[in-house]
């Protein structure tokens, strides 16, 4: 009878390792239980595809063991060591999604390519942290269970119980789950296909649609999820390239936009701008926006992790003094989303130099060692114009393979990196004094924004005595995830309206406020308020992506609860504005600052790409018949705004997911089919450009060709 009873417990144990393992994948796909992901819709055919995969896989692995371990005490432990490592696998995959919002792929492994200096310790604490504070403690439960199930039965008999079963009845059920894998397989390709057959978006519906465990066994192999972009777009020849991009080609005399039916072109007029709109006399060219900045010097300034919000919010926006008095003296994008992907701040590079989307699930900075892209950049263009072109960052030269990307892709002239700081006498252990008055030291793994701020004017200031032009491109460092190395240190009494009330990492992110304004102000004045505003110089500042607070804590800032389709639109939204200083000063008491020629507000959605088509007609720098796809910035112009790591969509009368487009904010707004349409074509079209290494070239050949 014990046997018997313990026979029973056996099978309830084999069948609860089952049932409690799959459904543990489901802390990967709903997000009721997992806040960081953006899931699709789920359906019945998906859900039963999940669980045939999901279970499939099991069998197959559960079949294998079983036919060399017969004793149901050593299958019983087999199980339990199985289940910690399905366990621990889910866990890591949810941490992924706390800081990408999208399942991982094998696409995205080259981001371990990146020196973790600085940033590892940090985000582990953070990870085990999530373990207690988001209850992530959950995804152990399956292992807790069975081990708790194990201890309470009687291991001695379990020790005896010895199954013989005939090795055929193992094949039969390796078969059958191979069949069943099939089947799972060829029903997630069709799902996939009429869905959004987009690669940024396909970890995340494989693991829904797919099964977690058949995907990532089938990533582990080598299996080919992708489609054929060219076959699926019906592209047989160049003359059906030319045709499908020359309708989102913007470098045109005349063309129609889709969102609003009006007429515009490539060079954009005063009646067709901001009503707001004021340009200086010095720099005005009667009736047209087009080179009015031609000749002029260039800093374009990259700026980590800057949310809108912290604009918006009365007490942190109280920290940003000098940030609200150069943006009056500015053209500001007051409704400026990040096109980033998988590669981040290195998307966000690529988005503003080219033009271009990145395709979300993979960093084409570090795609290139095996693809050699031919894009069109703006360092190219200004080299042409005999420009001196020169990339500034404080970290080492081969994070996001930047060492090899800007001589060779971009084709900056010079890269200035952490290696050539410390050359020239940089310490990183002692860090850099920023207040001498003060003795204030900011000391961090890597070169401090102050000293890189000081050094944009420095070598500014020696290319405008040698009357060379020049575009700079310094790239500030901080605040970074998980936001440490904050020279003034982790406060609690900064915000005493918040203490005690959000996260750490909250915390942490919005006492930054004070440093993202003195490294700003930095720019232009040195530590003695004295002006170091380079001459005859247009300064571009762009937020290269947001903070991804996504633990609840913006609902408190907002003091108001925001759905998660507000709260994602609010970390998409970020800073960026133009400030052209001119030589008449403005006094604001302890410093003057230059007053702008260029001023102005732009409160339609604006995003990366549409800055480097402003830049490039600004500038009227010879892009010939180059196509480009972006807006100007300072015009009437409808147009979208697309995270391509989300899929997530900002048109000026809606924020929705194309993962699941019910999903929307405003939550009555509903997306018309057209729009839809439209924008996942131009997704495909954009990840066709950087998928092949000419296809760029080969695009711009075949317009010339058909519309020339």
């Amino acid at each position: 009878m014990k046997n018997k009873n313990q026979s029973q417990l056996y099978f309830f144990y084999v069948g609860a390792f089952f049932i409690l393992n799959v459904m543990n994948t489901y802390m990967l796909t709903i997000q009721g239980l997992n806040r960081y992901i953006a899931p699709f819709e789920h359906t019945f055919q998906g859900e039963i595809n999940a669980i045939l995969g999901n279970f499939g896989v099991l069998l197959i692995i559960v079949l294998i063991a079983f036919m060399f371990i017969r004793k149901a005490r050593g299958r019983m432990i087999f199980l339990l060591i199985i289940t910690l490592i399905l366990n621990t696998f889910i866990f890591a995959m949810g941490v992924f999604n706390l800081y990408f919002g999208t399942a991982f792929s094998m696409s995205m492994i080259s981001l371990i390519n990146n020196p973790s200096d600085g940033f590892a310790g940090g985000a582990i604490l953070l990870a085990l942290e999530e373990l207690f504070t988001y209850w992530r403690i959950v995804v152990f439960f399956p292992f807790i269970i069975l081990l708790v199930g194990y201890f309470l039965t009687n291991r001695k008999e379990m020790k005896m119980i010895y199954f013989n079963v005939p090795l055929k009845h193992y094949f039969i059920g390796f078969f059958s789950s191979v069949l069943i894998m099939f089947v799972a397989i060829f029903s997630y390709f069709q799902q996939y296909k009429m869905i959004l057959p987009v690669s940024a978006v396909e970890s995340t519906f494989a693991v829904q649609n797919l099964g977690v465990y058949p995907y990532y066994l089938g990533e582990f192999i080598g299996t080919p999820f992708d489609v054929n972009l060219r076959t699926l777009l019906d592209l047989e020849d160049d003359e059906d390239l030319a045709n499908a991009f020359q309708e989102y080609n913007k470098n045109q005399d005349e063309y129609i936009n889709f969102f609003d039916g009006n007429t515009y072109s490539n060079r954009l007029t005063i009646d067709q701008a901001v009503d707001d709109l004021y340009i200086d006399d010095s720099i005005a060219l009667g009736d047209s926006l087009q080179g009015i900045l031609e000749g002029r010097n260039m800093v374009l300034v990259h700026i980590e992790s800057m949310n809108h919000f912290l604009l918006e919010n009365e007490y942190t926006n109280e920290k940003l003094v000098f940030y609200n008095q150069i943006l009056n003296q500015s053209f500001v994008f007051n409704n400026f989303y990040n096109n980033v992907g998988m590669g981040v701040s290195s998307d966000a590079e690529l988005a503003i130099l080219t033009g271009l989307y990145p395709k979300g699930d993979s960093t084409l900075y570090w795609d290139y060692n095996d693809v050699k892209f031919d894009l069109n950049s703006l360092p190219k263009y200004f080299n042409t114009e005999g420009y001196y072109t020169e990339a500034i960052h404080g970290d080492q030269e081969t994070f996001y393979n930047r060492d090899v990307v800007y001589p060779d892709l971009m084709e900056f002239d010079n890269f200035y990196s952490l290696e050539d700081f410390i050359d020239d006498g940089y310490n990183v252990e002692e860090g850099f004094i920023y207040d001498t008055t003060n003795n204030l030291t900011h000391i961090s793994p890597w070169v401090s924004d102050y000293f890189l701020a000081d050094t944009v004017s420095l070598v500014g200031s020696s290319l405008s005595a040698m009357n060379q032009s020049f575009m700079l491109f310094p790239i500030t460092m901080m605040p970074h995830t998980p936001f440490d190395h904050d020279p003034n240190g982790v406060r609690t009494d900064e915000y005493p309206q918040y203490t005690n009330n959000l996260q750490n990492l909250t915390m942490k992110y919005i006492n930054y406020a004070d440093y993202y304004d003195e490294t700003m102000k930095r720019f232009f004045l040195n530590e003695n308020n004295e002006d170091q505003t380079l001459d005859n110089t247009v300064y571009i500042f762009y937020s290269d992506h947001g903070s991804g607070l996504k633990n609840g804590d913006l609902s408190k800032l907002y003091d108001r609860d925001l759905s998660i389709m507000e709260e994602r639109k609010i970390l998409q939204q970020i800073v960026s504005f133009i400030y052209v200083p001119g030589e008449e000063y403005i006094d604001l008491g302890d410093y003057q600052i230059r007053k702008g020629l260029l001023t102005g507000e732009q409160d339609l959605v604006r995003s990366e790409v549409d800055l480097y088509r402003t830049i490039i007609e600004l500038f009227n720098l010879p892009v010939g018949s180059d196509a480009y796809y972006g807006v100007h910035g300072m015009s009437t112009e409808p147009t979208f705004a697309l995270d391509n790591r989300l899929m997530d969509v900002v048109t000026d009368e809606v924020f929705f997911s194309m993962r699941n487009k019910v999903k929307t904010f405003p939550e009555t707004t509903v997306v018309s089919e057209d729009v839809y349409d439209y924008i996942v074509r131009f997704k495909l079209l954009s990840d066709l450009i950087v998928s092949r290494a000419t296809m760029q070239t080969q695009i711009d050949e075949a317009i010339l060709r058909y519309y020339g």
